[in-house]
């Protein structure tokens, strides 16, 4: 008995963690983890038409991004974002990033770019 509540109160923990990221969160990561995969197919519904991105751009993204470890974290961030852009700060096993992400008036998403943080 005490085993399986063990066991419940772990799947709810694990539940409402995943839950603490807001919709922006949740759709970079979305992003990002298409990214380290080399495969825009999963999100390719999520970005506004007419945005061009090609396999090139994205196998070098990935390898950077891959280079990076484990993503650990990724939270949304106001601080030195620009009006009408969502950034986000996303902690690898070997550095931290930051990424931005613009959507249009549809909600698809126009514009998403990263870059390494400066180490502190």
């Amino acid at each position: 008995m005490r085993a399986r509540l063990l066991l419940a109160f772990a799947a709810l923990s694990l539940v409402t963690a995943c839950s603490f990221q807001n919709r922006n969160e949740r759709e970079a990561e979305k992003i990002t983890n298409a990214v380290i995969a080399n495969d825009l197919r999963p999100v390719q519904n999520d970005i506004g038409k007419g945005i061009a991105i090609t396999r090139v751009q994205v196998a070098e993204w990935s390898d950077e991004l891959n280079a990076q470890g484990k993503l650990l974290s990724l939270k949304e961030s106001s601080e030195g974002c620009a009006p009408g852009w969502h950034c986000f700060v996303a902690k690898f096993q070997k550095h931290t990033y930051v990424e931005r992400m613009r959507y249009d008036e549809n909600g698809k998403v126009v514009n998403w770019n990263f870059h390494m943080a400066p180490q502190s």
